[in-house]
C-alpha cells in the first residue's frame, strides 16, 4: 500500500510541475529539530513523511496555470498553485477512506513551519551544504523544497546521508561572505541590487549547472516580480 501511495502522489504532483519526490519516517527528522518545526505523526512515531520539490520543470506548468483568472489574482500565485496542487494529488491518492493524512507547505509561518532543508536530507534527497544550500546531486541547488505530507501509515528505514559533491571552500564559501557582508535583500533598490548577490551563491556551485533556472523563473523567486507572469 505504501510504495503505491508514493507513487500516486508522486505521478500527480509531477504532472503539476512538482518533479522531485523523497520519503522519511517523522521521527527521523523530528529527533533532528526543534520542537517548534517539528511534524505531526498521527501517534505513529514511523509515519511516512513525503516531502515535495521541483526543478526547472515546474515554471511552464505553473505559467500555463495562470491562465486561471483566480490563480493569477492571488496574493502569491505560485504558494497557491503549489498548495492546489499538492492538496489535490494527496486527496486523489488516499481518498475519504484512507489513512490520515497533515499536509505543510514550505512558506508556512509557525507553529506549521518546517525546517524544509533539513527534511530534505533525512529523506535523501540533498546534502545540506556549509554555504547554507541544499545541493541534489543530480540538479545541485536547482531545486526547490514545497510541502511536507505526513501520512498514518509507517514510513522507511533511516536514509544513508546524501554524499557532498564538493566542500563549498573554492567558489561557494566566497560567494557567500559577499552576500553576508552585504545583508540580507530588502524592499527597493536593495532588493534588486541585492539578491543577486546571493543568486551568486548558487552560481558558484560546480553541481547541475545544466540544470539552471531560466532568467525569468529566477528573478520571480528572488524578487516576486509579477510582472514576469503575464
Amino acid at each position: 500500500m505504501t510504495a503505491a501511495l508514493v507513487a500516486a502522489i508522486a505521478e500527480a504532483c509531477a504532472a503539476g510541475g512538482f518533479d522531485l519526490c523523497a520519503t522519511a519516517a517523522a521521527a527521523d527528522y523530528n529527533v533532528r529539530v526543534p520542537d517548534d518545526v517539528r511534524l505531526p505523526d498521527h501517534g505513529r512515531p514511523r509515519a511516512l513523511v513525503i516531502v515535495i520539490g521541483n526543478t526547472a520543470a515546474l515554471w511552464p506548468r505553473f505559467r500555463a496555470a495562470l491562465a486561471d483568472p483566480a490563480l493569477a489574482a492571488a496574493p502569491d500565485p505560485l504558494d497557491r498553485y503549489a498548495a492546489d496542487v499538492i492538496t489535490a494529488a494527496v486527496a486523489a491518492a488516499v481518498g475519504p477512506a484512507g489513512p490520515a493524512t497533515a499536509l505543510r507547505f514550505a512558506p508556512e509561518p509557525p507553529p506549521r513551519r518546517v525546517a524544509m532543508q533539513r527534511l530534505a536530507e533525512v529523506a535523501g534527497l540533498a546534502a545540506l551544504a556549509p554555504s547554507h544550500l541544499a545541493i541534489h546531486p543530480t540538479f545541485g541547488p536547482w531545486f526547490g523544497l514545497r510541502a511536507a505530507i505526513v501520512i498514518d501509515v509507517d514510513g522507511p528505514p533511516p536514509r544513508p546521508p546524501v554524499a557532498r559533491a564538493c566542500d563549498c571552500a573554492h567558489g561557494c564559501a566566497p560567494a557567500l561572505a559577499r552576500a553576508l557582508a552585504a545583508g540580507p535583500p530588502r524592499d527597493g533598490d536593495e532588493l534588486r541590487e541585492r539578491w543577486r548577490l546571493w543568486l551568486a551563491v548558487r552560481d558558484a556551485c560546480p553541481v547541475g549547472r545544466a540544470h539552471r533556472f531560466g532568467e525569468d523563473q529566477l528573478t520571480y523567486h528572488y524578487t516576486g516580480d509579477r510582472s514576469l507572469l503575464g
